[in-house]
């Protein structure tokens, strides 16, 4: 298995990991959502779009992955004006993700299984930069 194929079935499993405890949390996170930020719902709301496009991937249901691709993309360009004085490295990083949405929703709409995978390794590792870079941001500031 080459190093590729390792990596595709590492996320989708962490992404599977995932998704069950966001299914499993739901009526939870129903009652918690009341004290979250809106980007806090906003982040939730990508999870679970996420979540959507994986579950396309595994049942080969591209229209679910198209739309899930759309709904992310705006999730995404909302997110961006909740952000207080971006850094240029968070507008990059945004636009990153937005074009890679663009990207799974072509993907899909082609029925390319391989690409749309791909994609949805690319915005995997594009979360975790976006994320870990929030994280620096609030911990050493600008």
């Amino acid at each position: 298995m080459n190093a590729f194929a390792r990596l595709a079935l590492l996320t989708l499993g962490l992404a599977t990991f995932l998704s069950i405890g966001v299914s499993a949390e739901e009526p939870a996170q129903k009652e918690a959502a009341k004290g979250r930020s809106s980007n806090q719902l906003l982040m939730r709301d990508k999870l679970v779009q996420m979540n959507a496009v994986l579950e396309g991937l595994t049942m080969n249901d591209f229209a679910e992955i198209e739309e899930a691709a759309k709904t992310l993309r705006m999730i995404s360009q909302a997110t961006s004006w909740h952000i207080n004085d971006p850094t240029p490295q968070y507008n990059r990083i945004s636009k990153n993700f937005q074009e890679q949405t663009a990207d799974l929703e072509r993907h899909a709409n082609e029925k390319n299984v391989e690409a749309a995978t791909l994609d949805l390794v690319r915005m995997n590792i594009t979360c975790t930069h976006c994320h870990q870079h929030m994280r620096d941001i609030a911990a050493n500031g600008k």
